[in-house]
């Protein structure tokens, strides 16, 4: 980290974000044997409650771009484990469902049902 109290900014941040008069979203990038064991999802779902985000997008890593420098492409999760850790994640903190996801980006999108804005924008004028 670039900086020594990191983690307590991090943690004021999602604070914040459970204030704010406009949508929220949080993205939790999955990495094989970094973060995906089932002894996160506690960890994670503790941070959604701090955060009260109105979405949390769950994604597995990809290995694209400079990322390909350090990190290998068996980091990547299967779709089928990203809808898993996902649908634990919703039965750990309940406020949250599965809203919808996408098989060929692997991503899963949670809504929070206690803060619940409508997925689509409305047309404004």
């Amino acid at each position: 980290p670039r900086y020594d109290d990191s983690w307590e900014r991090w943690n004021r941040t999602l604070k914040m974000l459970s204030t704010l008069g406009t949508r929220t979203v949080l993205r939790i990038t999955l990495i094989r044997g970094y973060n995906d064991d089932e002894e996160m999802i506690p960890v994670f779902a503790s941070l959604l409650q701090k955060s009260n985000a109105h979405f949390v997008e769950i994604k597995s890593y990809m290995h694209i771009g400079r990322s390909t420098n350090r990190l290998e492409h068996s980091d990547m999760l299967e779709m089928d484990e990203v809808r898993s850790f996902a649908n634990k994640l919703a039965q750990e903190n309940s406020d949250f469902t599965v809203m919808d996801e996408s098989g060929i980006s692997r991503i899963v999108i949670l809504q929070n049902k206690k803060r619940f804005v409508d997925r689509f924008i409305p047309a404004c004028c």
